[in-house]
């Protein structure tokens, strides 16, 4: 009985990937409801109490986890592979002095494996580090882009070189005030290069072109008073952002921004925010400032699913013309967890449906004549977790677009294949 509960505390703790609980299975809603009755039923089971903890954990039932460990090692004090469980469950929650006694315990314990003794010393570093106040990560990802354009009326794109490497670096430090409120300073970036295949069309000139995207923002993470220090936060961002076209158009700027974000309830999350780009250091645009707002939210279904929904948009400005140019765009969001393969990988997936509206400068011709357009989008995103720091991604995605001029109709189909790496 104990090598069975210890075989699915394993499953547990393979699913706790780098501290961020996968969200639950589908139909896990039954499997839950069951695994509690059963729990309930027989309280003095090890191997169901051992059961319970895993469904819990993808069911994101976290205290009903911590606490159902607990119960287990009372009774099985030297189960280090429990142990590194339960460490890493309380890390999760942010209890992190619970969470060294728990990962300390267990390697002196010992009976971990050569990658459980590599894992547990991983996230022994990791807490300390959160003990000072700091944490941080640097996710390194790599891959290829593929993408097939078709105008109508009139020709798709060259076939030639559709594949295009793929490179992304994003990272953050995170530093903790010390606050009763969970104040934090934030200093974040993230850098992608690609390249980016057009035909010749209404917004942009050029064919194959280098297109670099990066950005930095420093962000004080303020809790407000409230019943719950987590229910109301207002993130304050200084930032700089650039993407580069090609040799001749560059968009760079910098500014600030606001976010409002309310937690009313565990499973329920709402933001709204807003803020200003000084767009005078680009090249080759018509802006010479940019307001952004946005507004949207989130809810975990009881299955351990998720739907998010996103409205963003902007308006640009010129200094000596007033607005020039607004889009906006909304989406809806929505996937969980999908399989889990002990010891091979976890599968999660997400199904995301976007449209908006853009009316803005024209860059291919060069005299900053408007052009509306409306767009609509599908994409598949999946995500192979597959061990604590590695993960393959298959990304794929299909685009309508449609101009009010020429009836020069967009229809586009990309794909992103990569591999990420996370250090932290």
């Amino acid at each position: 009985m104990l090598s069975s509960a210890r075989t699915i505390f394993g499953l547990a703790a393979a699913l706790l990937f780098s501290g961020v609980l996968p969200a639950g299975a589908q139909g896990l809603f039954t499997v839950y409801d069951d695994a509690f009755s059963a729990r309930i039923a027989s309280p003095a089971d090890n191997g169901t109490l051992a059961q319970f903890v895993t469904v819990a954990v993808n069911a994101g039932q976290y205290d009903q986890a911590i606490s159902s460990i607990e119960q287990y090692l009372i009774k099985y004090p030297r189960d280090a592979r429990a142990r590194l469980a339960a460490s890493r469950l309380y890390y999760h929650v942010g209890s992190y002095e619970l969470a060294r006694r728990q990962v300390q315990y267990g390697i002196e314990v010992g009976g971990l494996t050569a990658s459980e003794q590599q894992e547990a010393v991983r996230l022994l570093a990791r807490i300390e580090r959160a003990l000072r106040g700091v944490t941080w990560e640097l996710a390194l990802t790599g891959g290829v882009f593929s993408a097939f354009t078709d105008f109508e009326p009139g020709g798709a794109q060259d076939d030639d070189s559709l594949v295009s490497p793929y490179g992304r670096a994003d990272g953050f430090v995170r530093w903790d005030l010390g606050t009763p409120s969970a104040d934090a300073l934030v200093l974040s970036g993230s850098l992608t290069a690609t390249e980016r295949f057009f035909t010749e069309d209404l917004s942009v000139p050029g064919s194959e072109k280098t297109f670099v995207h990066g950005n930095a923002a420093i962000t004080w993470d303020k809790g407000l008073p409230n019943s719950g220090i987590d229910s109301l936060r207002l993130l304050l961002s200084a930032f700089t952002v650039t993407d580069r076209f090609d040799s001749d158009i560059h968009e760079t700027g910098v500014g600030l921004s606001g976010r409002f974000l309310v937690r009313p309830t565990v499973e329920t999350t709402l933001f709204a925010g807003g803020g200003y780009i000084d767009l005078s250091a680009s090249q080759g645009i018509f802006a010479d400032s940019r307001v952004l707002y946005e507004a949207g939210g989130s809810y975990r279904f009881r299955n351990g699913q998720a739907l998010g929904l996103r409205f963003v948009g902007s308006n640009d400005f010129a200094s000596e013309s007033g607005e020039i140019g607004r889009s906006y765009t909304g989406e809806v969001r929505y996937g969980g967890l999908l399989m889990t393969v002990p010891d091979l990988f976890a599968w999660s997936h997400q199904i995301a449906f976007s449209a908006g509206h853009s009316d803005t400068p024209d860059l291919s011709v060069g005299i900053g004549t408007n052009i509306k357009s409306d767009f609509w989008r599908i994409a598949s995103e999946s995500d192979f977790q597959m061990t604590e720091a590695q993960k393959i991604s298959v990304d794929l995605a299909y685009r309508e677009t449609n101009f009010a001029i020429a009836n020069r109709d967009q229809k586009s189909f990309e794909m992103l294949l990569s591999y990420t790496l996370t250090l932290n």
